[in-house]
């Protein structure tokens, strides 16, 4: 029975990540990674638009305010992922979300629609969540803005990971933590022999058996991989 569910679900493809999640995410789940500066969230969420396209022929859209969009395509090549070919080749988009900037939410969130419809897209990146809520003119309700943007991808059946940047040591974060179907978290910390590592815990994934401990990661040359242990 397990097996029968596990193969129904959305592989992220990233190593390690899959088997802590009843073999992936269901799909329309709408995740939030969290982390602070230099955890990997970019990494991971390259990863999880490249896998998609690359391994199981899924197409995806990846909108990014964080990083001008060459120097993404450049940084991520270092770990295997030629993201400007997949491009080309029509299997992902690539957006600036500075070029939502003057826009309502509802026109920005039927820019993002269009743009998955443009590529078959059934995976959407937002990295990151704070700088596409910012975009918005109107003086909308923080709750009201996050229920609109769930609901409607949701319609839509496009499962979602979206980043949230936290400062170091930061305990938990709003109205998003509650609404959202999971909360990824991507944390620093030091360990015996002084060394700045980086570790990973699912806080919560809805409808989901899923692993409750930290998890060590490693930058592989192939971008991020989580231990088991």
């Amino acid at each position: 029975m397990v097996l029968v569910e596990s193969s129904l679900r959305i592989k992220t493809g990233i190593s390690g990540l899959d088997p802590l999640i009843q073999g992936g995410l269901q799909q329309g789940d709408f995740v939030l990674l969290v982390g602070g500066i230099g955890t990997g969230k970019t990494i991971f969420s390259c990863q999880f638009v490249y896998n998609a396209a690359k391994l199981y022929n899924e197409h995806a859209v990846y909108a990014t305010f964080e990083e001008d969009i060459n120097s993404l395509k450049t940084n991520m090549l270092q770990f295997g992922m030629d993201l400007g070919s997949l491009e080309k080749e029509g299997k992902i988009k690539l957006m600036d979300l500075e070029a939502l900037e003057g826009g309502g939410m509802g026109a920005n969130v039927e820019t993002l629609l269009g743009a998955l419809d443009d590529v078959k897209g059934k995976r959407l990146v937002v990295d990151s969540l704070t700088a596409f809520l910012s975009g918005a003119q109107e003086k909308f309700d923080y709750s009201f803005l996050m229920h609109l943007i769930y609901k409607t991808l949701k319609r839509e059946g496009i499962t979602t990971l979206m980043t949230v940047s936290t400062p170091q040591g930061s305990n938990g974060l709003g109205v998003e933590e509650f609404i959202a179907d999971g909360l990824f978290q991507l944390e620093s910390y030091v360990n015996e022999h002084m060394e700045l590592k980086t570790r990973f815990i699912i806080r919560k994934l809805r409808g989901t058996e899923h692993s409750r401990k930290y998890h060590n990661i490693a930058f592989a040359p192939n971008g991020i991989e989580i231990y088991k242990w």
